[in-house]
């Protein structure tokens, strides 16, 4: 056989590295353009439609005239072509808004549902105080063309917060009735397709969302005739989402759940407008329906639709029924997740039980799952227990490890650090070893860079140098450089610390790289940095390779 002395398999990897660098160039310059295409993407499109601070609505034109909505408009487009206005303006104006709805409603801790309409956000429920936010102070935004005065687009601002309205001109026409308003922007919804194709599908999903605000009782019967007409899907989701909200049309939302003729993800839909409604007949009927439809997909929509019943008693009971009975395990997973969203000891102990009935594997990862988010001690005592557990399956353990770092709590990283002392389970260490390293607590560092240094298993100092390297800062790369440079270190240690050196920035990573390809004394350790360099793509790289090839020569 023949051999290849270690001076000449150094020099044939050089070459393969050398060419591993040009390619590695070439797709840099690639990623860089993609990269800077999209950056520039994403300012021009928020170049106009980004909230500032600085004009408030005294500084809004008022326009006086008129007797109605639309001669109000119209008398502001006049205002507009008198002042000579020569790009896009806005015309405003303020309606009845329904309570217990935020738009835009600033910073805070907020409990309750929260829906995005095209990166405008709507907000029902609570502060931290327990109290109900709303902004009742909401204008109805249209961007005008200054030549033909058509609607452009449509926003739904909070008055009380201030903005530079993309610093065109406003012109104020004050307060709208509730009808005239809702007729106006039907007309913009409802507007025949050949008008439509004019205006931005976003402007017609706005128009369907203002009507949805107003306080006025015809709201219900103008979402329900969008649900019943509309082409446009968004609209007909949000006006079933705010016919929930409305209340009062839990009979009308059900035969949309019922129906086999609608979409799968607008019957969900539905399912979730009538857990949010506050009807008595709300839970009696989502359970009727789960006893009737027979789609997966429908009857998840409606476990997790009952979780958000006020009559959480009764929730609390349909869940646990599904939970433990329903012969499909999706359908109980879905069940017992929802179990963790209502909290409680009461509910954490039924978690339990289901963890030790169920033999099927994803359900009980589900009530790990489900009691991570309960956010009780109890439920934190409960994942610690199955976590120590020899005898639960290891797969188990792992996955109470994963939720209990989830937790991110001082109790949680002191019972990781326990449990990888005390635990000889290499599987379940290195699970440690990873919420470890998710962690931003100083004790779960200081354990790392403790077993990275000195675990007597090579495979877990190994995983700790990976982690490692993955964390920004000085003390990472001094470990890996004090790895790499040790008398002692295990050969495969030390290829991993050259590997994590690599995922470094580059100012970083690339001399570290050529000084160990340069002087290592394992020829080993020096290949994988060689290796590296040739997959960095780094000039200095290239440089590194001609001279080593052109000494050889």
């Amino acid at each position: 056989m023949h051999h290849t002395s270690p001076s000449a398999s150094l020099l044939l990897m050089l070459l393969l590295a050398c060419s591993s660098v040009a390619c590695a160039k070439g797709t840099a310059v690639v990623a860089g353009a993609e990269l800077g295409a999209v950056t520039a993407t994403a300012a021009e499109s928020g170049s106009s439609d980004q909230d500032r601070t600085g004009v408030s609505p005294q500084s809004f034109v008022q326009v006086a005239e008129g007797g109605d909505l639309a001669s109000k408009l119209e008398a502001a487009a006049r205002h507009a072509r008198a002042d000579n206005v020569r790009g896009p303006y806005w015309t405003v104006y303020t309606f009845d808004v329904r309570p217990g709805v935020a738009v835009d409603p600033g910073g805070g801790t907020f409990h309750g549902s929260m829906n995005s309409y095209g990166g405008l956000h709507v907000f029902t429920g609570t502060n931290a105080a327990g109290v109900t936010v709303e902004t009742r102070n909401l204008g109805v935004f249209l961007l005008r063309d200054a030549g033909s005065g058509a609607v452009k687009r449509l926003e739904i601002y909070n008055l009380d917060r201030l903005r530079e309205y993309a610093g065109y001109p406003v012109y104020s026409v004050g307060r709208a009735g509730n009808e005239e308003s809702i007729n106006f922007l039907r007309g913009l919804v409802e507007s025949p397709p050949s008008a439509q194709a004019d205006k931005p599908a976003l402007l017609i999903e706005r128009a369907a969302l203002a009507i949805a605000l107003h306080d006025d009782a015809r709201v219900a019967q103008v979402l329900k005739n969008f649900v019943r007409t509309s082409q446009n899907q968004r609209v007909r989701s949000a006006s079933v989402y705010w016919l929930g909200q409305a209340g009062g049309e839990t009979q009308f939302l059900a035969d949309l759940v019922r129906s086999s003729t609608e979409p799968v993800q607008f019957r969900r839909s539905a399912a979730h407008a009538i857990g949010a409604s506050r009807d008595r007949s709300a839970l009696s009927t989502l359970q009727s329906l789960f006893e009737t439809v027979s789609e997966r997909e429908i009857r998840k929509a409606i476990v997790h639709s009952a979780s958000n019943n006020e009559d959480k008693q009764a929730a609390l009971a349909f869940l646990l029924r599904v939970a433990r009975n329903d012969s499909e395990r999706e359908v109980r997973k879905a069940a017992v997740h929802s179990l963790g969203d209502l909290g409680g000891d009461a509910v954490v102990d039924e978690l339990m039980k289901i963890y030790s009935s169920d033999r099927d594997t994803e359900v009980r990862k589900t009530v790990l799952h489900a009691l991570a988010d309960a956010r009780s001690q109890r439920a934190e005592a409960r994942l610690f227990e199955i976590a120590r557990d020899a005898s639960q399956p290891a797969e188990l353990r792992k996955h109470a490890i994963h939720r209990v770092a989830d937790r991110n709590s001082a109790a949680a990283v002191a019972e990781l650090i326990r449990l990888y002392d005390t635990d000889r389970t290499r599987e379940v260490r290195r699970q440690i070893l990873h919420a470890l390293a998710e962690s931003k607590d100083e004790r779960a560092e200081n354990k790392l860079f403790e077993i990275a240094r000195s675990a007597d298993d090579a495979e877990m100092r190994k995983f700790a140098i990976h982690r490692i390297g993955e964390r920004v800062g000085r003390r990472s790369l001094e470990l890996l450089r004090e790895t790499v440079e040790s008398n002692t270190a295990d050969t495969q240690v030390q290829m991993q610390a050259v590997h994590a050196i690599s995922e470094r920035p580059a100012d970083e990573a690339v001399p570290l790289l050529i000084k160990i390809a340069k002087t290592h004394p394992n020829q080993q350790v020096r290949r994988a940095a060689v290796h590296q360099l040739g997959e960095s793509g780094d000039p200095r790289a290239l440089e590194f390779f001609r001279e080593v090839l052109s000494s050889k020569q």
